[in-house]
């Protein structure tokens, strides 16, 4: 292995990367092979396979030897998945736990970026990279991901406007998040309460209200396919729990004499959806529907994975 950086103490700090694998194998290995490439102390690998039908950890396991693999009997979502991984990341001393989608690929030099920038701050939390974004075209489109949260509107966004060599951030995208273990073992994992989609807004915000800091490492390049597990009729899972869980987050986190406003602007733009979807054939009546079940399901107080989706569990 290499010896560490100038930047690092004599003993590299613990870096456990966890990717996250339901569907879509082929990302999974292309992902791995990228991670094979990081030639560093004190660096291991652990696959999560997230109740896969075909059991690809197996497969996995067997064609990379050196990677760890925990088998989850059943599909825990992006939340509880990636919180299985962290438990046992932090069992084996983990010090920072890195958050890779499995449809991600990893320049060697990427992790090496975002540990300077955490080993220079102590209350960095939650680091990123830069979404490098594959285009149906074969085009890519570079994504600096800074998160925003507009509680005024009850909208995230991921604005493609940071400069610096570091910016910090209210949010940052769960699609690749190298996280501190001192802050987790704080504030906690994951709220499993998402399941899936804001599930990283929401852990980074509770970070930065105990005093931790959210920052994006321009520099550091992640490539991002991007819902390579969530394709055909399961592209309505993705409508179903963002309406859910953005009802769900602004309800957390704003006072009460706030969240009515904040569901109004919810509610207006299911207004508009019901006027314009159902004239944009199946695939906007269906998109329709997740989005109302999503939004009858928060007022339910049915949370975690979802009872009702059934209809679009079928490519």
């Amino acid at each position: 292995m290499s010896q560490p950086d100038n930047n690092y103490p004599s003993q590299a700090p613990a870096v456990w990367a966890l990717v996250l694998h339901w569907r879509g194998i082929d990302f999974t290995r292309r992902c791995l092979t990228s991670l094979k490439d990081i030639n560093r102390q004190n660096f291991h690998i652990l696959l999560v396979d997230n109740g896969s039908d075909d059991h690809d950890g197996i497969k996995l396991g067997d064609e990379f030897k050196d990677i760890e693999v925990l088998r989850l009997d059943s599909n825990q979502g992006f939340a509880g998945g990636c919180n299985a991984g962290m438990r046992l990341c932090l069992d084996k001393n983990a010090d920072l736990i890195w958050l890779l989608n499995n449809d991600t690929t990893v320049p060697a030099d990427s992790l090496d970026k975002l540990l300077a920038v955490s080993n220079a701050d102590p209350k960095a939390a939650a680091l990123g990279a830069s979404i490098v974004e594959n285009e149906s075209d074969g085009r890519a489109k570079t994504v600096q991901a800074r998160g925003v949260i507009d509680f005024t509107k009850a909208k995230t966004y991921l604005k493609p406007d940071a400069e610096g060599p570091t910016v910090e951030c209210e949010w940052l995208s769960g699609s690749n998040l190298l996280l501190r273990s001192d802050a987790l073992r704080e504030v906690g994992l994951f709220d499993e309460s998402y399941f899936l989609y804001f599930e990283d807004t929401e852990l980074c915000h509770r970070l930065r209200l105990k005093g931790w800091k959210c920052i994006l490492v321009p520099d550091a390049i992640i490539a991002h396919t991007g819902n390579a597990s969530t394709t055909g009729k399961r592209r309505f899972w993705r409508d179903y729990y963002y309406t859910r869980n953005r009802f769900l987050f602004f309800s957390q986190y704003l006072p009460a004499e706030k969240r009515l406003p904040a569901y109004l602007s919810i509610f207006s733009h299911l207004l508009r959806h019901t006027l314009v979807l159902p004239f944009r054939g199946e695939k906007g009546r269906n998109q329709l529907r997740a989005e109302l079940l999503g939004a009858r399901d928060f007022f339910n107080h049915s949370l975690g994975r979802a009872t009702c989706l059934d209809w679009c569990e079928e490519n």
